[in-house]
């Protein structure tokens, strides 16, 4: 994927829109490129939070263990974005990040992330109201839960 297209890519995420094209490609051009092979894991629950993650195709599992099971928290595909949680909290990764086929990211770096979003405040919107989204959804999804069992 170009440089170019990366910067467009970057456009068409609600985290991203409002930046300015020039700060678009600065954040695509200090961004590492990876590639994953499937089933190989992004990251661990527990790792720091190092970086947020951009996907540019492929797709992996968010899951979130605890001593006796595994569970399957989300699926994201090209486009998302994952990991902003734990760089703007200053926190460990909440999750495990494992790709489901080959999977393209970005990178970016938690210090040059944290500057955009000081420095852009439609940024800073984007992402509480992406982080609102997610709580929304979990507690959908626990009250369909304890639907279904009571």
């Amino acid at each position: 994927m170009s440089l170019t297209s990366e910067c467009e890519l970057l456009e068409c995420i609600p985290l991203f829109k409002h930046v300015d094209q020039s700060k678009r490609k600065l954040i695509a051009m200090s961004s590492d490129r990876l590639t994953f092979g499937p089933n190989e894991m992004v990251f661990r629950e527990g790792d720091p939070s190092d970086a947020v993650f951009m996907m540019l195709n492929g797709a992996v599992r968010v899951i979130k263990q605890d001593e006796e099971r595994s569970i399957e928290l989300a699926r994201l595909s090209g486009g998302a974005v994952f990991g902003e949680t734990g760089v703007v909290c200053d926190t460990k990764r909440s999750a495990t990040i494992v790709t489901i086929e080959e999977t393209t990211m970005l990178r970016i770096d938690s210090r040059i992330f944290m500057e955009l979003v000081e420095q852009v405040p439609q940024v800073a919107v984007a992402l509480t109201r992406e982080l609102a989204d997610r709580i929304e959804r979990t507690n959908q999804r626990l009250l369909s839960q304890t639907a279904a069992a009571g």
